[in-house]
């Protein structure tokens, strides 16, 4: 009978129990057994083998594939690079020419005097910042820095201490010297400001107004000056800058032409001050609060040593009676001979004194009075300047009647501006006026200030003198801008009428009217919403039409 075959398992248990070595039997019996496990052991080890070496292809894919992208993003970089470049090439203002590009940079700095201080990026130094080419222009055009406004005012950025004033100082004087050096060999506009502390008044005598560090730096540059402006803010004693600038003479400052001061204290060091008398001077401006009271009545601008007639500029605005009485300016203005700009500021005379000798003016353009007047004479009683075109009249004037026979007299006036005192009255005063300025092309009408003005006035009757066409009504037939200001009330078919009447045409009408080219009207005292907006459709319709070149209506 067969014995039952032995498993694998079995023997094993066997040989566990004997503890014998396996007979040849029982070892074919192991090793068969083992046999699959073996096989799958090899595919097991196949396939590792492959999975290993498909992560090795892999791995290569992917560092090929990173060193292709790392091209691709050079290759993308230097595409954007030279996109840039074209951009740049391309861009409108690199394309504009350096003729163009300096006269922009001109254009900047002359609209307003570029401002050197502290804590303020000038102009120059921003446009310099633009481009390349913008800088190279800049820095190397000297006509861009041949102007400068020095601005010390200390107390804006907080600087109290005297050693970091010295130090504060000098370092904008070295800016200033920087700053006139790129102009060259130019004449020079500076205008300078007293920092506004009394160093003058203190008791050490070794400290020293750290002002006269940076006016030291600039009055190395006077014989350049062409054009300057001094501004002191010192309130109880002149300035050692000040007191510097009084003391100039012609040989210091042999091209000035232009000199502008403003000060509180220290008329007295300009009385007899060389540096007004220069005989290149064409242009004085003065501006002053005149803070010196007790001296003040001795100080009478016509006694200054200026020479008055080689002028053909004066502004002079001052806050005390005596020193620009009518008197003292008219005694000023029959010196001058070549005037053409007078800007001036007047009060009343002193009692007893008359100003009655006219004063003639043949080549005077331009006049602005400010008169502070009551019962005294008015200067426009004593002016006689047939030349004038443009007169400007910042107050409400009350002598009328002398300002009347002062326009029959000066009948080619063309520009002209009033300050009117908010009442139809007023309005109509000025209407009469208006009457003999035929030549009258430009006309502003500001209100004055009042604080309780509640109710608007009736200005239709005033607004209809201008365009009737009732011949001889018709007042400045020949206005083309004109500019109203106040708290006014006018009805709809007034402005209506006031547009249409004068249409806009290369010949003027048969009635002689010409178009307007410039019209602001002031409606906040319209107080109907219906009408506001009806005046607001009936402007932008007009200048729909082409009928106006130009109306605003101001709110």
């Amino acid at each position: 009978m067969d014995q039952p075959a032995l498993s694998s398992d079995s023997v094993l248990e066997t040989l566990l129990k004997t503890n014998r070595p396996p007979t040849d039997q029982e070892t074919a019996i192991i090793r068969e057994s083992m046999a699959p496990t073996n096989a799958k052991l090899k595919v097991v080890e196949s396939r590792i083998s492959d999975t290993m070496a498909h992560i090795q292809a892999l791995k290569s894919q992917v560092k090929q594939a990173e060193t292709k992208l790392q091209r691709l993003r050079e290759e993308e970089a230097a595409i954007l690079e030279t996109f840039a470049d074209h951009r740049r090439v391309l861009s409108p203002f690199r394309n504009l020419p350096d003729d163009v590009l300096l006269e922009i940079c001109s254009a900047c700095v002359e609209g307003e005097i570029p401002t050197l201080s502290f804590n303020v990026t000038p102009l120059p130094y921003t446009l310099a910042q633009i481009s390349s080419g913008m800088r190279h222009i800049v820095l190397e055009t000297p006509s861009i820095w041949a102007s400068v406004n020095i601005r010390t005012n200390l107390s804006s950025i907080g600087v109290r201490e005297f050693s970091t004033d010295i130090q504060t100082y000098s370092i904008l004087a070295a800016k200033a010297i920087e700053w006139i050096e790129r102009a060259g060999g130019m004449s020079l506009t500076v205008y300078m400001q007293d920092p506004g502390f009394p160093y003058s008044s203190l008791q050490d005598a070794e400290r020293v107004d750290p002002s006269c560090i940076l006016f030291d730096a600039l009055l190395r540059y006077s014989a350049r000056w062409e054009m300057m402006q001094f501004e002191s803010n010192c309130v109880d004693s002149p300035s050692a800058p000040l007191l510097r600038i009084a003391a100039l003479t012609a040989a210091d400052v042999p091209l000035l032409k232009s000199f502008s001061l403003r000060f509180h204290y220290g008329a007295a060091q300009f009385r007899n001050s060389i540096l007004l008398a220069i005989p290149t001077l064409k242009r004085f401006k003065l501006v002053s609060d005149w803070n010196e009271f007790y001296y003040a009545v001795n100080v009478v601008i016509s006694d200054f040593t200026v020479n008055w007639a080689v002028l053909t500029s004066i502004t002079l605005h001052t806050n005390f009676y005596y020193v620009n009485s009518v008197v003292a300016i008219a005694a000023m203005l029959r010196q001058t001979k070549c005037l053409v700009f007078c800007d001036i500021t007047v009060f009343p005379e002193v009692e007893g004194l008359d100003p009655a000798t006219e004063i003639n003016l043949p080549c005077l353009e331009v006049l602005r009075v400010a008169e502070n007047m009551s019962g005294s004479p008015s200067i426009f009683d004593l002016i006689n300047a047939p030349a004038l075109a443009v007169l400007k009249i910042p107050k409400s004037f009350n002598k009328r009647s002398s300002l009347s026979n002062f326009l029959k007299r000066t009948p080619n006036i063309q520009e002209l501006s009033f300050s009117h005192s908010n009442t139809e009255e007023s309005l109509t005063d000025i209407s009469e006026l208006l009457c003999h300025c035929p030549s009258l092309s430009a006309i502003s009408l500001q209100a004055r200030e009042w604080p309780n003005v509640e109710q608007p006035f009736d200005a239709n009757r005033f607004l209809r003198a201008f365009v009737d066409d009732g011949g001889a009504a018709v007042i400045c037939p020949h206005l083309q801008y004109f500019e109203l200001a106040g708290k006014i009330t006018f009805s709809l078919q007034t402005l209506r009428q006031f547009l249409q009447a004068k249409h806009r045409a290369i010949i003027p009408p048969p009635n002689g009217l010409f178009p307007w080219k410039c019209v602001v009207i002031d409606i906040s005292g319209i107080t109907e919403p219906e009408t506001h907006q009806q005046m607001l459709d009936l402007v932008s319709q007009q200048q729909a039409d082409g009928t106006l070149y130009s109306c605003m209506l101001k709110e």
